[in-house]
Formats: C-alpha cells, sequence, structure tokens
C-alpha cells in the first residue's frame, strides 16, 4: 500500500512537472531534472506526512514547481500553467480511480490510463494556448485574472475531491465526476470568451494603429506632391529672384540665396521622394506605413536617413501585428537615441541573402555605452529612467513564438544595431 503510493506520488508530480517543461519549451538538463526530482522527492514524502491535510503538499507543489520553472524559464504565466495542470491531473486522477474501481485493473493499467489521458488533455491545451498566445500580448491585470479563475477552480476542486466523506474515505461517483467536469468547462468557456474579447479589442487597436500609419503615408506623399507643384509652379518667380542678383552681379548674394532658398527646399522635397520611391519595393502596407510614419517623424527632427530595399517584398510569415510592434520599437528606440548624437542617423535595410533568407537591419549612431546588452532585454530594465524598459522586453517576447526568426543585437563604431533574420522557410 506504501508503495504503490508513493509510486502514484510520484507519478503524478513527474508529469505535472514534465508537462511543464513541455509547455513552456524548457530544455531538461541535468541539472534542471536533478533539482525537479528533489523536488519530486520532497512532495512525495510530505504527501506521505500529511495524508489527512493533501492541501498542504499540493499547495507546496504549486508554489515550490512554480517558482523553480519561472526562474528556468521569467515567464509571468507559469502559475497559472501550474495550477491549470493540476486540475486537469485532478480530473484525469479522478476519472482513472473510478475506471479502475468499476473494472477491477491492475496496477500497471491504472498508471498507463492516467498517463494516456493526461497527454491528450496536455496535448489539446497546449494547441488552446498556442493559438492565444500568437495573437494577444497578456498584461499583468489579465495574467492575474486567470490565475484568480483557475485558484478558485482548484479550491472547489479540492473541496470536491480530496475532502473525505463521513467514513473518511474519499468519494468516487460519477455524478461528482460529472458535477466537476461541468465547473471546469464553465470556467474554461468563460476564461475563453475573456480571451477572445481581448483579442478582438488588440486586432481593433492594431487595425487602428495601421490605418494611422497609412494615413500618415498618404498625407507624406500628398506632401511631398504638394511641393513639387508649388517649386514649379514657383520656378518662374524663382528665375525672376535670381535676374535681380544677375544684373547686379552679387554672385555672393545668388550663391547664399541659392543654397538657403532653393536648394535646401529642393533637397528636402528630394529627399521625402527618396523615401518613397524606395519604399515602393515593399508591398506590404502595414509595414510601408508604419515605415514612411517613422522616416516622416526623424525627418522632421533633422535626423539623417538611409532606406534600402533592394528586392520587392510581397509576405514575410510572421503575424504582421507582431512584426509591426517589434519594427515600431526598434524605430521608436533609434530616433530617440539619436537625438543624443551629435551626427543622428538611422540607417534601415530589408535584405534577401543568396539563400534567400530574410535580413531586417535598423541601426542608429549612439553616444550610449552597454556593458550587458543582454540587459536591455530584461523587464523594467532601461536607461531612459523609471516606468521604461518593457520595449525590448515585449519584443523578446514577441519572438520567442517564432523559431525560425533571430535577433542579434549588438554594437560597431558607434552604431547600434538590430539584426533581425528571417529564416527563408518563414517566408512565403
Amino acid at each position: 500500500m506504501v508503495i504503490s503510493l508513493i509510486s502514484f506520488t510520484m507519478l503524478n508530480f513527474i508529469i505535472i512537472l514534465g508537462s511543464l517543461f513541455y509547455l513552456l519549451n524548457i530544455h531538461p538538463t541535468f541539472q534542471r531534472l536533478l533539482v525537479c526530482f528533489l523536488l519530486n522527492a520532497f512532495i512525495a514524502i510530505l504527501a506521505m506526512e500529511c495524508q489527512d491535510s493533501l492541501w498542504l503538499p499540493m499547495v507546496l507543489c504549486i508554489l515550490l514547481s512554480g517558482g523553480i520553472f519561472y526562474i528556468f524559464s521569467k515567464k509571468k504565466n507559469v502559475f497559472f500553467h501550474v495550477v491549470v495542470i493540476n486540475l486537469i491531473a485532478i480530473l484525469v486522477e479522478y476519472l482513472a480511480l473510478i475506471i479502475v474501481n468499476k473494472f477491477k485493473l491492475p496496477l500497471l493499467l491504472h498508471g498507463l490510463l492516467i498517463l494516456l489521458t493526461f497527454a491528450i488533455c496536455l496535448y489539446f491545451y497546449k494547441r488552446f494556448i498556442h493559438s492565444y498566445q500568437n495573437q494577444l500580448q497578456l498584461t499583468n491585470k489579465l495574467h492575474l485574472s486567470l490565475l484568480l479563475i483557475s485558484i478558485i477552480t482548484f479550491i472547489v476542486f479540492y473541496l470536491n475531491v480530496f475532502i473525505p466523506s463521513n467514513n473518511g474515505e474519499l468519494t468516487l461517483s460519477t455524478m461528482n465526476f460529472f458535477i466537476l467536469i461541468v465547473y471546469f468547462l464553465i470556467m474554461f468557456i468563460l476564461s475563453s470568451l475573456l480571451l477572445q474579447t481581448i483579442r478582438k479589442e488588440n486586432l481593433v487597436k492594431h487595425r487602428e494603429t495601421v490605418q494611422h500609419y497609412f494615413n500618415e503615408y498618404m498625407q507624406g506623399l500628398e506632401e511631398v506632391n504638394r511641393k513639387m507643384y508649388a517649386f514649379q509652379h514657383d520656378y518662374s518667380n524663382i528665375l525672376l529672384s535670381m535676374r535681380g542678383y544677375i544684373e547686379n552681379e552679387d554672385i555672393e548674394g545668388l550663391r547664399a540665396y541659392f543654397h538657403s532658398t532653393i536648394l535646401k527646399t529642393e533637397q528636402q522635397t528630394m529627399q521625402k521622394n527618396e523615401y518613397f520611391k524606395e519604399l515602393e519595393k515593399m508591398k506590404i502596407v502595414e509595414l510601408k506605413g508604419l515605415l514612411c510614419a517613422k522616416l516622416l517623424k526623424a525627418h522632421a527632427l533633422n535626423i539623417s536617413i538611409q532606406v534600402e530595399v533592394p528586392e520587392t517584398i510581397e509576405d514575410i510569415s510572421v503575424d504582421l501585428m507582431d512584426l509591426t510592434r517589434i519594427l515600431g520599437i526598434f524605430l521608436d528606440n533609434a530616433i530617440e537615441a539619436s537625438l543624443l548624437h551629435t551626427h543622428p542617423r538611422i540607417n534601415i535595410a530589408f535584405i534577401h541573402t543568396y539563400i534567400d533568407d530574410l535580413i531586417i537591419v535598423i541601426k542608429n549612431k549612439t553616444n550610449q555605452q552597454y556593458p550587458n546588452i543582454k540587459q536591455l532585454f530584461k523587464e523594467n530594465y532601461s536607461t531612459k529612467g523609471d516606468k521604461r524598459g518593457y520595449g525590448l522586453y515585449n519584443v523578446k517576447q514577441l519572438l520567442s513564438r517564432y523559431p525560425t526568426v533571430s535577433l542579434n543585437t549588438y554594437i560597431e563604431n558607434e552604431w547600434f544595431i538590430q539584426e533581425m533574420v528571417v529564416k527563408r522557410e518563414a517566408i512565403r
């Protein structure tokens, strides 16, 4: 009896910890597996000693495993996953106990039934969270809301399953299991509705942002066309104004007038026109609008800009909401950093390699020193003061969804460089 209890207790927590490696995409190194093994042993011994108070080892399992895997992954949703996995484990084991008691199955089949049922549930759960993870960014408030829902559900499950009946034994009934399933489904549906609502709100906000960028793009085109038309319209007046300098043989005055008025106006107009001309090869409207809006903003701040899109880009197999957010963060950071440099400059390039990978490079001049560039991607870390430091952290979270996309951040000759490589298999 003691051996079977220990084996099932160990099996239970091995399933839970193993599923966390799977859900969070954590590489199971020897050190990590050793830590999990020690945790399993501690929880199993505690469960043996506290058979009348099973809530204690279960709560400690959630807290300790959640803390350990948060250290492994640095992901906020670890505790939510731990609670949900425990809920699934309770349902699976409850169902297995009912089947075993009814059909008098041996211990081996009992364990296999738990493993198989749990594996199926875990597979569909990962697919579910992956579908939402790629379409919305969970805020701290939403994390807390989902965690609260899962904790309340866990408490209800514990009260229904582990509180013994009058004779001191656990109550195993099909009706009780059915009630738990219905309650779990209700909580699951409520959580899904919450996530769908937030996803729709994010999509609306994204479309509004894209429309805003596109409007700025169109306004920029109209401004360039208007200035070109005005320049052509005033061409005769410009010639007449130059005539006075020529008749008076005022070459110095003519030179000053030419550089201060005519050449400056033409260069500004032609520079903007070059931006739009280079962006003609960018066929993704959302990215074109974003790039144009940021380029016009940088131009208004007197930041020198160079854009390079040598080949037509029609599609990238990265979610456009994620891609515009990532590039928007890079460009905003580049503009802010450039303003601190005596010769502000930003270079942007979208280049296909010979193996058809796409390299996106955004670099800016900087005077700042970064002893440890990896720190820039940590949450709440910023060189710009308080309440900052979420931009590059969000970039890291977004890119973690795309194994075919890599990011290389480095400094070279006063250039701060963000180099993102999208592998060929991720480009359609």
